[in-house]
């Protein structure tokens, strides 16, 4: 941070408003910092860290790919923003729509994907489930200029969501990540971002 203050051309002039700023951060996080390695932090405020920590990543395990901490061993199943599975991030809607937009199998047995948004991430007993609403099919009488193409892996659906259950599945079911945009006439472009 003293670097980073340092570098800034002030013109002789010192204190300005981004240095105020840098340091009145620096000052705050350090104060909450201590104030919750403490030994006398009371206990709903740890909680509001375990949930903060759940929901963002820190540096150091984004770095180093690592999963999201696990459930505590008094409950059986928890909820969290992001999951990653196999070094592939997975949001719920809510939190990341991009990281959400996913192309599964809804069941073990189907050969069909479908395409939908990851609405709800559990972790249950360690393993992570995601709750997702699928995009609505194109109607059968609206054109898909992409189905001549079978090759290029784009494929035009309703932009509606369905309105219907939404899927519980593994996240050993989901085979990528898709792109999604919305066109006119009540249609979008599905394109599937597969690494395979």
């Amino acid at each position: 941070l003293i670097g980073t203050i340092q570098k800034v051309n002030t013109n002789n002039h010192i204190g300005g408003e981004m240095e105020a700023t840098l340091a009145k951060s620096f000052v705050k996080s350090a104060n909450l910092r201590r104030w919750l390695n403490r030994k006398d932090c009371p206990e709903l405020v740890r909680a509001l860290k375990d949930l903060f920590n759940k929901s963002f990543k820190s540096a150091q395990q984004q770095l180093s790919g690592q999963e999201e901490p696990q459930a505590h061993s008094s409950f059986s199943s928890s909820d969290c923003a992001h999951y990653t599975y196999k070094g592939v991030n997975y949001s719920r809607a809510q939190t990341h729509l991009g990281n959400s937009l996913v192309r599964y199998y809804p069941s073990p047995s189907s050969n069909q994907a479908a395409v939908g948004s990851i609405q709800q991430i559990n972790i249950q007993q360690g393993h992570p489930i995601f709750y997702v609403q699928r995009q609505e099919s194109l109607p059968s009488h609206k054109y898909d200029p992409f189905r001549r193409y079978p090759w290029f892996f784009a494929k035009m659906y309703s932009s509606r969501m369905s309105s219907g259950p939404l899927d519980i599945i593994p996240a050993s079911s989901v085979f990528s990540h898709v792109a999604r945009y919305n066109c006119s006439g009540d249609r979008a472009v599905i394109l599937t971002l597969s690494r395979a």
